[in-house]
């Protein structure tokens, strides 16, 4: 039998977006690219550091102080071979900043206490979850030295 074809889907809901916008475009780049990296991997729950606690089952992406937040869900789809359909869905970015309301993991948690954001237990597709990507902003062109 043959090894199950792999195929890696990346989602953002629409709080992700809402919390990227509002950082620099450095960060938003940053995260964005490593977002990206998902794509290619064998495995994106080994990819980067699993979370610990209340957000157990979600995994961070890390860029200087800031992180953003997603979860992996497998989903096996049967047509003769066996498609593995990896969902990485991404649900808040933001400064890691221990002991304050904003820090990245507060708001993750507060999302999932909430409900507005599926909790591990009943995990498929959250309904905030977009195909659609965003777009890292432009860089800046850089000015020419003046002599």
């Amino acid at each position: 039998m043959s090894n199950p074809t792999r195929r890696v889907r990346i989602l953002w809901t629409t709080t992700a977006k809402e919390c990227l916008k509002a950082l620099a475009p450095k960060v938003q780049r940053g995260l964005i690219e490593k977002a990206d990296e998902l794509e290619d991997c064998s495995d994106p729950k080994s990819a980067h550091k699993p979370l610990v606690g209340p957000l157990k089952g979600y995994y961070r992406i890390t860029y200087s102080r800031y992180r953003a937040v997603y979860r992996v869900d497998e989903e096996p789809i049967a047509n003769g071979d066996v498609l593995v359909t990896i969902t990485v869905t991404f649900v808040a970015c933001g400064k890691r900043e221990e002991h304050s309301r904003e820090d990245v993991y507060r708001v993750a948690q507060k999302l999932v206490e909430t409900g507005i954001i599926d909790g591990p237990d009943d995990w498929k597709k959250s309904p905030d979850a977009q195909e659609d990507r965003p777009k890292p902003p432009p860089h800046k062109p850089r000015r020419p030295k003046r002599d």
